[in-house]
């Protein structure tokens, strides 16, 4: 392939990649139009019922006056954490390289 025709692929999948902007964006109209979830030839539109975002508990509690600081404690948890390289480094461990990545493309439109 010589590159003309490589840049030719690429203003082929720009304009694909268009019109399946085009398509998605009809698809979900009327799927949601419908309000049903719709699976056609292997394509799937799922479609979620209207409801309501997650509150913002933290900054209501933030800005109350009320709040004992041991009410928060008791619903506080605290996670830790291990640097397992720094584990290995420190004790001298040699570790076996990971496995081998093949390289790979990405593409954007």
């Amino acid at each position: 392939m010589n590159e003309i025709e490589l840049t030719k692929l690429f203003v082929e999948y720009k304009e694909t990649a268009n019109k399946l902007a085009d398509l998605d964006l009809k698809i979900k109209e009327e799927v949601l139009r419908l309000g049903v979830s719709q699976q056609i030839a292997g394509v799937k539109a799922t479609y979620y019922q209207p409801g309501n975002e997650t509150p913002d508990y933290e900054t209501a509690a933030r800005l109350a006056t009320n709040v004992p600081p041991e009410t928060i404690k008791k619903y506080t948890t605290t996670t830790t954490s291990v640097k397992w390289s720094e584990v290995c480094r420190e004790a001298g461990i040699e570790v076996p390289p990971g496995a081998p990545k093949p390289g790979r493309v990405v593409v954007k439109v």
